[in-house]
């Protein structure tokens, strides 16, 4: 609780939930979270709806990640998920772009109506746009 005493209790709660998972650098359990809010600003645990209402709001903001079992943490400690594809091309080492087929050319070719123009082909460098 030595942390509560560096923030400023005119902050919002959401602010202040901030401050206290960034200061303590590890995620923290919600009802504890709001325990420390609440004793920040001198306001009564027993406020369901002011408690809902912090809840909501730290539910909508971007910088905090739910990470299951009522444990909340910041969204700047999770890995984001980054999926590159690249297709190996048999001439050297650079990777070709491919053009997809669109979902409509799919059905049509589980229809049997496939034509050979839609086959993944290497897409030239002189064409910059994508086939929607």
């Amino acid at each position: 609780m030595e942390e509560v005493k560096n923030i400023n209790s005119a902050l919002s709660e959401v602010e202040i939930a901030y401050h206290l998972l960034k200061s303590g650098g590890q995620p923290r359990n919600l009802r504890e979270l709001m325990q420390e809010i609440f004793a920040i600003k001198g306001l009564p645990m027993d406020d369901p709806r002011l408690m809902a209402a912090v809840h909501t709001q730290i539910n909508l903001d971007n910088r905090f990640a739910h990470l299951g079992q009522g444990n909340w943490g910041l969204r700047e400690w999770t890995q984001t998920k980054v999926v590159r594809r690249v297709t190996p091309s048999g001439f050297g080492t650079r990777a070709i772009p491919v053009r997809r087929r669109s979902l409509q050319d799919e059905i049509e070719y589980e229809d049997g109506e496939y034509s050979e123009k839609y086959d993944i082909m290497p897409m030239d460098d002189e064409e910059d746009e994508w086939e929607e």
